[in-house]
């Protein structure tokens, strides 16, 4: 299966909303550059570096997978060191340890509400 970079890029771009001229400028080209990207079946590294730090997506697991299209390993940018945060199993992990322990807090905290609630309903 062959990857049609510049499509996907095209498509993430127009999926997320942003202009071709603000793209262009964040990765300092032209829109005639951005254009002739799209069309592109490949493109060079660190452009696709820099594309994949601004559209927070980790284009090259497209390539060592050879998977078809899917919007996989997308996670926040870290913007101090400007370093794509791609999607490994012990960051998920770690990243659902988090979210299970605020959801205990919440569900702890909802309890409390409803004992108060209860015992006013008695009174």
């Amino acid at each position: 299966m062959s990857i049609h970079i510049g499509a996907i890029i095209k498509e993430e771009l127009y999926k997320q909303g942003i202009s071709v001229s603000s793209f262009a400028k964040k990765i300092n080209r032209s829109r005639n550059v951005v254009y002739d990207i799209f069309e592109r079946e490949s493109v060079d590294t660190a452009l696709l570096n820099k594309i994949g730090l601004i559209l927070h997506i980790d284009f090259f697991s497209l390539y060592s997978e050879q998977k078809t299209y899917k919007k996989e390993g997308v996670l926040p940018l870290a913007v101090k060191d400007e370093k794509p945060l791609y999607n490994t199993i012990s960051h998920q992990l770690k990243l659902a340890e988090q979210q299970n322990e605020v959801l205990r807090n919440e569900v702890a905290y909802l309890k409390k509400i409803i004992t108060l609630l209860e015992d006013q309903k008695k009174k």
